[in-house]
């Protein structure tokens, strides 16, 4: 399945946001394949070329069933969210979160296990394209080459995954 997406014009901004990290820095991206952020990291990953994995739980284990086969995942040894989250984190150079405040549940983990293992974190809100640059420049600053994308689930935030989509959209554009 193709997946396309409509992409907004990019403003000079974003034109220079662009130029920072593509395609010098960003390699690949890594999700634990939950519905929302995850998925639209993953699915977005694909569309623009960018090589893509990470940890999922034990069964492929998302609250819409498992995770369909076309996503390049590698099962943990349990069904515990918590140990995907935990390495997920450990295996990439920095995370990005894309939630709105207050972080809460899963996502609010991720932040937490990010400064305990002290990894470069940033939280961004996905709902405008405010932070796009500021993302963009600190994925450079950062020399992060293998990124973690996480946030909330679909159903904790309904409308996520859409609002995921076009702020990623934005970011890895294609040069």
């Amino acid at each position: 399945m193709m997946l396309v997406f409509d992409r907004p014009p990019l403003t000079a901004r974003h034109q220079a946001a662009q130029e920072l990290i593509l395609p010098t820095t960003v390699e690949k991206i890594v999700s634990g394949g939950q519905t929302g952020v995850d998925r639209a990291a993953l699915d977005m990953a694909i569309v623009a070329g960018i090589a893509c994995g990470g940890w999922c739980p034990l069964g492929r284990k998302a609250e819409d069933g498992p995770l369909p086969l076309h996503y390049p995942l590698t099962e943990t040894e349990s069904g515990d969210y918590v140990v995907r989250t935990e390495w997920n984190v450990r295996d990439s150079d920095g995370t990005l979160i894309l939630a709105g405040r207050p972080l809460t549940g899963g996502t609010a983990l991720t932040e937490r296990l990010a400064k305990r293992q002290q990894r470069p974190c940033r939280v961004a809100f996905p709902y405008s394209d405010r932070d796009v640059a500021s993302v963009a420049e600190w994925l450079a600053t950062n020399r992060i080459r293998t990124v973690n994308i996480a946030g909330p689930r679909e159903s904790q935030q309904p409308g996520i995954y859409a609002a995921a989509v076009a702020f990623l959209g934005q970011l890895f554009s294609d040069t």
